[in-house]
């Protein structure tokens, strides 16, 4: 029922009649900026997809959070309800058996490499990797870690 007024509340002030980026935009224009160059908007995926509707956030003039911030341990399972395959990869993982396992792990999480609201490049990436694995066998330093590891399946060699 609840949900219900909020889409009346929301037709009446004609809140949808334009893209939830833009509701979000006047406050968090950096993050939309980011976002704009990602794949995820090219594909429409807006920030309500990962964020929740969010009302009391855009409606509040204090500090309400969004419905929904992926913390490491959730970010597989958020992600996953569209890559379900990679989110999969990664949980049978060292790093995804970390996260799973405690929400206060530094280990590798969704995130970590792929970036929040843009993309990393792939020297972005490696340079996260780099974060923790400072020290690498002499192999593994004049290639890239995709060379001779799996992408969402990092503890496992090709």
């Amino acid at each position: 029922m609840t949900v219900f007024f909020t889409a009346l509340f929301l037709l009446a002030t004609g809140a949808l009649a334009q893209p939830v980026q833009e509701l979000c935009k006047a406050c968090h224009l950096e993050q939309v900026t980011d976002w704009e160059t990602h794949r995820h908007a090219a594909k429409q995926v807006a920030c309500d997809a990962c964020h929740g509707a969010s009302t009391r956030h855009r409606t509040s003039v204090g500090n309400v959070p969004p419905d929904r911030i992926a913390g490491p341990a959730e970010q597989a399972r958020l992600c996953g309800a569209c890559h379900a395959k990679p989110a999969q990869e990664y949980s049978g993982t060292r790093h995804g058996a970390l996260v799973l396992a405690s929400s206060r792990t530094r280990a590798a999480a969704c995130t970590t490499c792929h970036g929040t609201h843009t993309l990393r490049t792939v020297a972005a990436m490696e340079k996260q990797c780099a974060r923790c694995h400072a020290s690498l066998p002499a192999p593994c330093k004049p290639t890239g870690c995709a060379t001779c590891h799996k992408p969402h399946q990092l503890a496992a060699r090709r």
